[in-house]
């Protein structure tokens, strides 16, 4: 029988002032190689609360990830107080084909950050993975910071999403001041109990479910990644520093917060028709009620589709290929906050 690798919480955290980078192994693929799950942990010499980060849950999203193994290699296990735990590439098998999905791994190809809290019973290794990861990783956190971007079809300009301190008492306020501590253009204001998916299937629904200080940020997209590579990349990293020296996790000064943030909540707009995609509004464009967003054509040059503001709004993030499908998000519209 094959002897599979484990992570181990409470028999890791026994080692204080340790650290250490490893996988827990799901089990062997038809071609020999493992299903796991990669992972780094700080054990701080001091006690501490417990910080997870996971990146590339689309494996095509993999803006964040490089800032979480970065920071694990930086960090001084004797000068650190709390558990640092990051998951550079939750959907490992999405990572290594460059796609958000890993059709390759079930008959159906799942999107994982749609089957929480999983299910390692009677599920499919998508679900399998997810029930692993919140029984073995979530249950410990105390706080949760989750890396998105626009992977190789979207470009969105780096959000940070928190929830409503108006209408949750508990993490509001603390979700706020960790999204801020990312140094955002934008933050995304969330209502509790108002996911997009309306249940417990996504990170952020679980979050409320197991009361977790939850922030999602959303970063670039591949394909402006080379250009904003580096601008993307260092928000990422100085973002994660930022917020260990805000939870006093590691001693050192949290920067001023930006004063020019824009508030908003987002829609992703979808467009009806397939075809050639044109969009005619860009990041940052403010945008009156009933302007055209973008529009489609058909093989033949004729304009079949197009997308409007539903509201007053700005342009957080646009659709990028040329080629659009049926029902595909087509633009992140934000609605402002500011001004209700």
């Amino acid at each position: 029988m094959v002897q599979l690798e484990t992570f181990d919480y409470n028999e890791l955290i026994k080692h204080r002032g340790t650290k250490k980078c490893g996988f827990h192994e799901i089990g062997l693929k038809p071609d020999g190689s493992m299903m796991k799950i990669p992972y780094v942990i700080v054990v701080g010499e001091e006690e501490g609360p417990t910080l997870l980060m996971d990146g590339g849950i689309h494996g095509d999203e993999v803006e964040g990830a490089e800032a979480i193994a970065n920071v694990y290699n930086e960090l001084d296990p004797k000068k650190f107080k709390g558990v640092y735990i990051g998951i550079p590439h939750l959907n490992l098998e999405g990572f290594n084909i460059g796609k958000r999905v890993a059709s390759s791994i079930d008959y159906t190809a799942a999107d994982m950050n749609r089957v929480f809290p999983g299910d390692d019973v009677s599920g499919k290794i998508s679900t399998t993975i997810i029930a692993k990861y919140v029984k073995l990783f979530v249950e410990y956190a105390d706080y949760w910071v989750t890396f998105h971007s626009g992977g190789n079809t979207l470009y969105l300009e780096p959000i940070a999403c928190y929830t409503n301190t108006k209408l949750d008492t508990v993490f509001g306020s603390l979700t706020y001041d960790m999204a801020r501590c990312f140094m955002t253009p934008y933050l995304w204001r969330c209502n509790p109990g108002a996911s997009k998916e309306g249940s417990t299937a996504t990170m952020r629904g679980l979050s409320e479910v197991k009361k977790i200080a939850y922030i999602c940020l959303e970063m670039g997209g591949n394909v402006m990644f080379m250009k904003d590579r580096e601008r993307i990349y260092k928000m990422c990293h100085d973002g994660i520093k930022n917020l260990l020296n805000y939870l006093k996790m590691t001693d050192g000064p949290v920067p001023e917060f930006r004063t020019d943030t824009i508030d908003v909540d987002v829609d992703y707009l979808h467009i009806t028709h397939g075809g050639i995609y044109h969009p005619t509004k860009y990041i940052f464009d403010r945008v009156k009620k009933g302007e055209v967003l973008g529009y489609v054509t058909d093989i033949f040059g004729n304009k079949i589709d197009e997308r409007t503001a539903p509201y007053d709004g700005i342009v957080v993030g646009t659709w990028t290929p040329p080629v659009i499908q049926p029902r595909e998000w087509c633009c992140l519209f934000g609605k402002f906050q500011d001004e209700e």
